[in-house]
């Protein structure tokens, strides 16, 4: 029960992610579309295009990269657990996902620390709190563990040439 909770919960976390990362891809595209406009066909380019694509492109790549944890979209190579036994492949799969918490707990709790350590700065063509931009590493971690703990307590099948984990309402 609290599995399909927490699954439920990391579902909603993936969809909303996944509608802010297409938004955030078409700002980032049509600020450069305008700096390459501006760049060449006005001869003189906007200060913050750059800046605000930059921004974006941070978010996008780490929140993209939490839903990997969650579609299981990430690159990983099957070579060596496509010829272990089931057991020890399920195993496997199960410590590759837990290392992939820790990893996320570190980038939330480093990414957490390093807000708190620029707070007050602010970009320099935008002028954003600089914050805003070093928030995506917390929130990114913190939806990875989100993911990563789902991923770890899903039940695994073996299929004859991968392991593949079964959604927790099926």
């Amino acid at each position: 029960m609290m599995l399909s909770a927490l699954d439920a919960v990391s579902r909603l976390v993936a969809k909303v992610t996944g509608a802010v990362v297409a938004i955030m891809a078409a700002v980032a595209m049509t600020s450069l579309i305008l700096q390459v406009f501006s760049r060449y066909v006005l001869g003189e380019t906007f200060g913050w295009t750059e800046e605000l694509a930059l921004f974006l492109f941070t978010w996008i790549v780490l929140l993209a990269g939490s839903l990997g944890v969650r579609e299981g979209f990430h690159v990983r190579l099957t070579l060596i657990t496509g010829f272990l036994p089931a057991p020890v492949s399920a195993v496997w799969e199960r410590a590759i996902t837990l290392l992939v918490i820790v990893f996320g707990a570190a980038l939330a709790s480093s990414g957490w620390d390093y807000v708190a350590a620029t707070l007050g700065q602010v970009s320099a063509a935008v002028r954003y709190p600089v914050e805003w931009l070093h928030m995506a590493a917390p929130v990114a971690g913190a939806a990875i563990v989100l993911h990563g703990t789902v991923r770890l307590f899903r039940p695994v099948e073996r299929t004859s040439d991968a392991v593949v984990e079964e959604s927790v309402d099926d």
